[in-house]
């Protein structure tokens, strides 16, 4: 069961036992962006994640300690959809960051970013900071860390950050932000994936005609054909909420 769920009290659509909070971007970013008083993780999972979820239960276990799942993928919509139980629209991980990143310019938030190579990092502040100036970076570090590393944990809390970017990668980011909230007395924690590498200018976001029509997962692949493994996830994963109706 989800621990911060206020939006929709009772309104969660489980897709292969992980559930789902029911709402839109724009009430999301409402709720979190409200005062809490403890540590928020959220968890933006698509079909890839649900399926490594559903295969490593001690990985499930911990997603399921977030306080928010969100739908992070078109995949998981058109599986909300085949179980009848649909869910109003995605929510795009980076999308999501930069409405943060947005709020936080225009309100003065302080952030962190940890992870990605050390280069990358570094880089990926210097464009936030560039696009959004009123904001306070409070610090950063490379993701190539041990997961115990309490140092930068204790750097976290004392940089007082509001919003945590944590880039490591999943299950990775999941497992780091799991055992470490507790230790912070502040802040929304969500694992970022690669965006830190999209604002480092090191990787390309799909452009925006392809965002609209719900094609970035094919934008991917044809721009990156190593990703066609993964890719494979799902159509795996729509025979696995098929069979599981």
């Amino acid at each position: 069961m989800l621990k911060g769920f206020r939006i929709h009290m009772n309104k969660q659509v489980e897709i292969l036992n992980v559930p789902f909070i029911h709402t839109t971007h724009k009430e999301f970013l409402n709720e979190i962006t409200s005062p809490h008083n403890h540590p928020i993780h959220v968890v933006t999972a698509n079909p890839e994640i649900v399926m490594y979820a559903k295969e490593h239960p001690e990985y499930m276990r911990t997603i399921k300690q977030s306080d928010y799942i969100i739908a992070d993928g078109i995949g998981i919509i058109i599986a909300s959809k085949m179980i009848n139980k649909p869910l109003p629209e995605r929510i795009p991980g980076f999308e999501l960051m930069d409405d943060l990143l947005n709020y936080s310019n225009e309100h003065k938030k302080r952030i962190y970013l940890l992870g990605a190579k050390e280069h990358v990092v570094r880089n990926a502040q210097q464009q936030i900071k560039e696009k959004y100036p009123n904001l306070t970076i409070a610090g950063y570090h490379h993701g190539y860390i041990d997961t115990d590393n309490l140092e930068v944990v204790e750097e976290i809390r004392q940089s007082e950050a509001d919003f945590i970017f944590v880039a490591l990668g999943y299950p990775k980011q999941e497992e780091w932000i799991t055992r470490h909230k507790a230790k912070l007395n502040k802040g929304v924690l969500m694992g970022v994936g690669g965006s830190f590498d999209i604002w480092a200018g090191e990787a390309k976001r799909a452009p925006k005609i392809w965002l609209k029509l719900n094609l970035e997962w094919l934008y991917r692949l044809l721009t990156n054909p190593t990703r066609l493994k993964r890719m494979l996830k799902l159509p795996q994963f729509l025979i696995h909420v098929l069979r599981g109706k």
